[in-house]
């Protein structure tokens, strides 16, 4: 009797049946309907907006769908009449803030339905405050399509890394993937194609062909560039290919390819100097990406599904590329019997890639002379070489193949205790392989002979070691090479949480819940690559390789292949508590302590925690607040908490390596070990300490929404170099917990509804970051080389960049600079360098005392961020208009100015305003093409072209404002599209990467972002 006591009590079941519609009493379709008891229980509502649910009797529903305010309703056998109400909230701000941390760097961490997927550097996370968010998240996430994502969520504070561990520390993306409700069906398709504009050299800082040639002129009669430097150039263009073809080259006819007369150079040179080649181009194409998707869902009292499937085909942006990829989908949520439910997700993902192997048409076409013949065969690595023939020669092909199954088990004995339990599995397999071919530039290399220099210049022929006057010997007469690289993972996860959620007191004024409990993982990876030389490709991949190729592979110390096998565990408890008092006051705590095995059998650093505690006071719902005048809503939180994060180095313990060392025999082989790092037994794990303090409030029945949030960083037992007395051999490279920095931050959303009427609305959206930090202690002075390519600096921001202090040109037009040693002194005292006495930058140099006249230019790292969101609505139609917005960050310019130049490389605009006559020093900074003469007179004038390049002169703003994203969308009425036997359909218009609006001058029209093409898309979304 006392077991059957113990039994759980279960309340009698009852279908409620209902419709969801607006404020206008228009059926709205995809309301998330859930048992607030029970979360295994929940259904979508269908088109019309109808939804049936079976509930137990005393079920409170939760009614929920993106843009509207969440209701609750008590379940009823009568039919429910849900009417949900816009609602008007801030705009989540979705910037990361920076992590604090001196050497690590951290991207963000992708979780989708809990479980972790991976980090990800190359996600732009400026595009999670896009309004086409999904489907910039759907791009890169392989295997999912933007349909089969419900919602996303992004954490960047403490909590993150308390829910997700120490790889969350540069913050979470968690996505919830599509699932099937109670009583629908629904089966829709959608087609999206996308159409990516060609370049334009109006985005990039490149001279035309003309201003290129005038530079080259000045060149040739300054004797930087002729015909005994050019032609025997292991590289050149247009000068380099004009006295190749005087000089070496006949036609069948017995003449010379080009006449060595002034009026056949006048000639050549004057069709170079009109050509302004546009590479773009020539490269690129003309295409449209197509995506298909199709989903369907189903849902009963005791079963959901929903599957999808995803086809995405390009033919490629440029000439030499294109793609595939398919996808599969499937969730499952069963409820066989009471307090029992169980859900399966599986994906499968399948792609495959061709592009260019070597070369890529993006960087060709950004870093090639408008000057040459884009059909000419001009010369690389001493080879003749056409970049066209050689996207044809040298290509890659990349396959990817990823599964992954999530099973979860839900039991619910009682109403307030829930107990669930996850096991995840993800395999991924990928392909890739670059062959060059024997017509290809890069095998042809191997074979170059043509010249006793290029004989005697060519690494890739074999000398014999104790002969170095030896005729040097061909080691590949045959064929090209391929590289096949693997790559295998595999990672397990497994959870078992227990729920507690239960309120007492009177009408429930206090509610608690708690979760507990463990999580392991297991990542195995396995990385191979393997070089393969004489391969045939004209001959059926026959393969032709020489002895010699090996025994020069090993006189170099150069490997063909590789393997490399990872392991990576990790075990974590996890807690965390909610209470929460009349609605009004909450308090929540989390803590998780992470164990790793990346440290050995070392102890001191195996377990990392990380916890966090907070409080929210609602105070809108006092009985005070209706006094406090327009105000519609107000709430406040505070929250503090710790983050441990593993560091970079793993040296707690002897870090040993292999050794495989040279003897001067290629057949003497003895492999060995050596200490890599020696052991550092104090080492721990860096500690980040945040405090977050948000208010969120509403004005004028929301018709205005604004949430500020402040938070501060701490950051503690940061790794950093240490240089102590050598002991043991070692006297550099050693690592410790020795630096610490802060950064302090303030994030502001602003939502406003400036027009809202029965068929027409406007409202506005806006956010804002502000982040700054300080290296507060570091225990090494970084070099002048680091400080002017951007470093850590104590009392500086991270990514801080200094330059050489510019004072002008002199009547030559070569660059001066202020300098404490400098060899010239002027009126007032102050030193400044001479290209022709000395006086020059110390680059190793680290001592304060030696580094303080370097001028701070700025951060790498952009302070201020945000966007700005209009959205129009009229009727059925939808307009869009994003803008996001950049500022606080500083770059330097690319290193152009050297005392000679080549005739291939491309210059910046900058060069149309060099120093040409005597004083132009008085109207321009950038110095003269330097001469042969100019060199011979000053022989520190290298010196101070480089020191040009690193001076405060040639740093600019990466500030800038961008009109990110158009979009047009039109829903069909009911009243047509159920002629055409279709429950809806939605067409949509949008342009992306629409125009740079503001950038500084100095950048000479480049971006001061990564360029991403100007993307129109177009949608259609059919539901049956």
């Amino acid at each position: 009797m006392a077991l059957v006591g113990a039994l759980p009590v279960y309340a009698q079941t009852i279908l409620v049946r209902g419709k969801v519609v607006d404020q206008s009493g228009v059926p709205l379709s995809g309301v998330t309907i859930t048992s607030k008891q029970d979360a295994s229980k929940h259904t979508l509502s269908a088109t019309d907006g109808a939804f049936a649910i079976q509930v137990s009797g005393n079920t409170t529903l939760v009614f929920s769908l993106t843009g509207k305010k969440t209701l609750e309703k008590q379940a009823t056998a009568d039919t429910l009449l849900v009417k949900l109400e816009n609602e008007v909230h801030a705009a989540g701000v979705t910037t990361m803030r920076q992590a604090t941390s001196v050497k690590s760097t951290y991207y963000p961490l992708w979780v989708i339905d809990g479980v972790i997927y991976k980090e990800d550097k190359d996600f732009n996370v400026a595009d999670l405050s896009s309004p086409e968010a999904k489907r910039l998240i759907a791009a890169a996430l392989p295997g999912l399509s933007e349909s089969d994502i419900q919602s996303f969520q992004v954490i960047n504070d403490a909590s993150a890394t308390a829910l997700y561990g120490q790889r969350a520390l540069g913050g979470v993306i968690s996505v919830r993937t599509s699932k099937a409700g109670q009583g629908t069906n629904s089966f829709t398709y959608q087609a999206e194609l996308s159409y990516r504009a060609i370049p334009s050299y109006r985005e990039f800082n490149i001279l035309n062909s003309q201003d290129q040639m005038a530079v080259f002129n000045e060149m040739v009669n300054g004797k930087s560039l002729d015909n005994s430097t050019v032609f025997i150039s292991s590289r050149y263009g247009v000068y380099g290919w004009l006295y190749n073809q005087i000089y070496n080259y006949k036609d069948a006819g017995g003449s010379y390819g080009a006449l060595n007369t002034d009026e056949g150079r006048t000639a050549y040179f004057r069709s170079a100097e009109l050509r302004n080649t546009n590479w773009f181009k020539e490269l690129y194409q003309h295409s449209i990406r197509h995506q298909h998707t199709l989903t369907f869902s189903t849902g009963t009292q005791k079963a959901n599904y929903y599957a999808s499937l995803n086809a995405a085909l390009d033919p490629g942006w440029n000439k030499y590329e294109n793609s595939q990829e398919y996808s599969v989908n499937f969730n499952a949520d069963f409820r066989p019997f009471k307090g029992w439910s169980f859900g399966v997700r599986s994906s499968a993902a399948f792609s495959k890639y061709h592009y260019g192997g070597d070369f890529r048409p993006a960087s060709y076409a950004r870093t090639a002379s408008r000057t040459l013949d884009p059909n000419a065969y001009y010369a690389y690595d001493d080879t003749p070489f056409n970049i066209k023939h050689e996207m044809m020669h040298n290509t890659s092909d990349y396959k990817k193949a990823n599964m992954s199954i999530q099973a979860t088990i839900n039991w619910q004995p009682i109403d307030q205790l829930r107990i669930s339990a996850l096991g995840a599995l993800r395999y991924l397999d990928q392909h890739g392989s670059t062959d060059r071919d024997e017509q290809s530039n890069a095998a042809q290399v191997y074979r170059n002979t043509s010249k006793s220099i290029i004989r005697s210049n060519n690494s890739r022929l074999y000398r014999p070691l104790d002969d170095p006057k030896a005729i040097p010997q061909v080691v590949m007469p045959y064929g090209g090479i391929r590289n096949s690289q693997n790559i295998i993972e595999e990672r397990y996860d497994g959870q078992l949480k227990l729920h507690y959620n239960d309120s007492f007191g009177a009408n429930g004024a206090h509610s608690v819940s708690a979760v507990g409990g463990l999580e392991v993982f297991e990542e195995r990876r396995l990385d191979e690559w393997f070089d393969a030389y004489g391969v045939n490709y004209d001959l059926g991949y026959l393969t032709t390789y020489s002895p010699l190729l090996f025994t020069n592979l090993r006189n170099q110390s150069k490997q063909y292949y590789k393997i490399h096998p990872t392991l990576n565990r990790g075990v974590s408890f996890v807690g965390n508590v909610d209470y929460n008092y009349l609605g009004r006051y909450r308090i929540n705590a989390s803590y998780r302590r992470e164990g790793t095995n990346q440290f050995g059998s070392a102890r001191t650093i195996r377990w990392i925690p990380t916890w966090n505690v907070g409080g929210t006071w609602s105070i809108d719902q006092e009985s005070f607040f209706p006094k406090l005048g327009p105000l519609s809503s107000l709430s406040a939180n505070l929250s503090y908490g710790m983050s441990g994060t593993i560091p970079y180095v793993h040296n707690a313990l002897p870090r040993l390596q292999t050794l495989l060392p040279f003897f001067g025999d290629a057949n003497l082989i003895e492999p060995g070990l050596y200490i890599n790092e020696p052991a550092n037994f104090d080492l721990t794990y860096e500690k980040m300490y945040e405090l977050n303090l948000g208010v969120n409030f509403g004005l004028f029945d929301e018709r205005i929404s604004t949430g500020l949030t402040f938070f501060n960083r701490q950051g503690r037992d940061l790794i950093d170099q240490v240089n102590p007395q050598g002991t043991g051999g070692f006297v550099d490279g050693l690592y410790g917990n020795v630096a610490q920095m802060t950064s302090n931050g303030v994030e502001v959303s602003l939502t406003t509804q400036n027009i809202r009427s029965k068929d027409f609305s406007w409202s506005t959206s806006v956010t804002y970051t502000h982040n700054t930090n300080k290296v507060t202690r570091l225990n090494t002075n970084p070099s002048v080389t680091n400080l002017t390519s951007g470093a850590a600096r104590q009392g500086y921001p991270l990514n801080s960049l200094f330059s050489i202090p510019f004072y002008k040109l002199d009547a030559n037009g070569h660059p001066r600079f202020f300098l404490p040693s400098g060899a010239d002194v002027l009126p007032d005292g102050r030193h400044i360098t001479s290209p022709r006495t000395g006086g020059q930058v110390a680059w190793t140099a680290y001592a304060p005392d030696e580094i303080d006249y370097l001028v701070y230019s700025g951060t790498k790292t952009p302070t201020d961020l945000g966007g700005i969101n209009n959205s129009f609505s009229y009727k059925n139609f939808r307009l869009g208009v994003y803008i996001y917005y950049s500022f606080g960050a500083v770059m330097r310019l690319p290193e152009q100015f050297a005392t000679q130049y080549n005739d291939y490389q491309i210059m910046g605009k900058e060069f149309n305003r060099r120093w040409l006559r005597a004083g132009d020093e008085d109207r321009t900074d950038v110095p003269v093409i330097a001469t042969d003469a100019h060199r011979q007179a000053n022989p520190y004038l290298s010196n101070a072209y480089e020191n040009y390049n690193r001076s405060n002169v040639r740093v600019a703003k990466t500030d800038y404002i961008q009109l990110r994203d158009i979009s047009l969308s039109y829903t069909v009425p009911k009243s047509f599209v159920q002629r055409l036997r279709f429950s809806s359909l939605a067409l949509k218009l949008q342009a992306s990467n629409v125009a740079l609006l503001y950038a500084d001058k100095k950048l000479n029209g480049a971006l001061p972002y990564s360029y991403q093409p100007h993307t129109y898309i177009f949608t259609a979304t059919v539901g049956l």
